[in-house]
């Protein structure tokens, strides 16, 4: 398959743009749908996207329309109350600890601070446009070199779109530029969790006729830089349909159809017997489905199952995934308290000569507690347990804890981390697929409507294979975090 550049790009999704007539679609307005849960909730615990209790529906973290302890703080939104109403100011500040003990299971530890900071400006000349711009500088202090990309990445643009039509209010929209894309938490989101983020460029349309809505895509990721502004990769792309159509199967859910193709222009392939070659072209493509909902105004479900195909040079794709995940809150109890489970699958390679991919490919994930908070590994190779109980001991906050058990998929293959890269691996399968197990707590408390702090620390207690692999087999991750958000007139 050709490599497509920057204007192959625009042209395909122009005719994209064109073709949509026939199709419905999904709006992206907020973090919203992307998440686990029904209507933005989360399946397990709280810990997926902090920032999104901010400006946000009560019920995200508590119950719909509890108070506040404390007076709200929203100096954006009283200054874009001054200003003419087409222009509007947005304005985040994010301060964390980090601690890593046995850092990427060897003997090195490291603690630092890490600091983000965003300023946003749109433009609203017509009810039909608007225009905007973010930007964005991250720090770490404290941490062991180098200073790169995700914890630093200084005076960088994070957006930069203009927007025909309103998502909220009309059937459909397009966003070109520099934006947000969060349509599933797995595989295609914008993982805020890290310092820097992930911003897109791309062109985007949403459509939404009665309950049926499709957004469709062509993107690039932004590959950042520890200073200055950051650029897409040419070549490497990524083109998507995702459908969620409310109400199909069951009152109050959604069912989620959706179709990605990814194209990088040079990727690791396996040599065989007939192809020597150990890169080549990558075109990828991605079926998925998944069904969340809300049953008895307590019981959250949510099912998801994706099949990968294509090739990678010369070897062919054949790989899956699974995450199925329950959650129940006793409303009327004290506490109220919200037990979950949750089960996930990605396949593993078993034969590296044999011409045939079998790892799943993550894409681009939200990868905090994607496999529990310490994040160390990712939805590659991968077998997972999880159970934990949210409680509410006061109003707006939240104390969490779970317990997560993990495997190899597949012994010959490689332990993955986040971002797809091999931690170890052991081709002759001799050192078990016992990964080990994890324990999380973790809180958050909602100071008012733009302010929240939480704290929480992971412990992974290793199993037979990181004991035999690894050097530093125990991990330990504590964290302190302080979130501001105020979106201002931009919201």
């Amino acid at each position: 398959m050709p490599r497509l550049h920057r204007p192959q790009l625009l042209t395909v999704s122009a005719l994209l743009l064109l073709s949509g007539g026939f199709i419905f679609a999904q709006d992206d307005v907020t973090t919203q749908n992307g998440s686990s849960g029904y209507n933005g909730a989360f399946i397990t615990g709280p810990a997926s996207n902090p920032l999104s209790f901010l400006n946000g529906p009560a019920f995200r973290t508590t119950a719909e329309g509890t108070q506040y302890d404390f007076p709200d703080f929203a100096p954006m939104s009283k200054l874009d109350e001054e200003l003419p109403s087409w222009i509007g100011f947005g304005l985040e500040e994010r301060l964390r600890w980090e601690g890593m003990e046995n850092q990427g299971f060897k003997p090195v530890d490291d603690n630092y601070l890490l600091n983000r900071w965003r300023f946003l400006m749109q433009i609203k000349p017509a009810s039909w446009l608007r225009i905007v711009g973010q930007m964005q500088d991250a720090r770490a202090w404290y941490q062991m070199p180098p200073l790169q990309p995700p914890n630093t990445n200084r005076f960088d643009l994070k957006l930069a779109y203009a927007e025909f039509g309103d998502p909220e209010h009309q059937w459909i929209s397009v966003r070109v530029g520099r934006q947000l894309i969060n349509y599933n938490s797995t595989i295609m989101a914008n993982s805020e969790w890290r310092d820097q983020g992930r911003s897109y460029d791309a062109v985007v349309t949403n459509l939404h006729i009665d309950n049926v809505h499709l957004g469709f895509f062509a993107a690039s990721a932004v590959v950042p830089m520890d200073e200055g502004i950051s650029h897409h990769q040419e070549g490497n792309n990524i083109y998507g349909m995702y459908d969620a159509i409310d109400n199909l199967i069951l009152p109050t859910s959604t069912f989620e159809p959706f179709v990605l193709w990814r194209v990088q222009p040079s990727v690791s392939t396996e040599t065989t017997s007939i192809s020597k070659a150990k890169t080549g072209h990558q075109s990828e493509q991605a079926y998925g489905v998944r069904w969340k909902g809300l049953a008895f105004n307590s019981f959250d479900y949510s099912i998801e199952g994706i099949r990968e195909g294509g090739s990678d040079g010369t070897n062919n794709i054949q790989a899956w995934g699974t995450t199925d995940g329950l959650a129940y809150r006793f409303s009327t109890r004290y506490w109220r308290p919200r037990v979950f489970s949750q089960y996930d699958y990605a396949s593993g390679d078993k034969n590296s000569k044999d011409g045939i991919h079998s790892t799943f490919d993550t894409m681009y994930p939200t990868a905090h507690d994607r496999f529990g908070i310490s994040d160390q590994f990712g939805w590659q190779n991968i077998k997972a347990i999880r159970a934990g109980i949210t409680v509410e001991p006061h109003r707006r906050w939240t104390v969490t804890g779970q317990w997560l058990d993990f495997w190899l998929a597949s012994a010959t293959d490689s332990l993955y981390n986040t971002s797809g890269g091999s931690i170890v691996r052991n081709a002759a399968g001799t050192a078990g697929n016992h990964i080990g197990n994890e324990l999380d707590g973790y809180t958050w408390y909602e100071i008012n409507r733009h302010v929240n702090f939480g704290f929480g620390v992971a412990h992974i207690f290793p199993g037979q294979y990181l004991t035999l692999m690894t050097k530093g087999p125990n991990f330990t991750y504590p964290y302190f975090a302080l979130n501001f958000k105020d979106a201002g007139s931009t919201h």
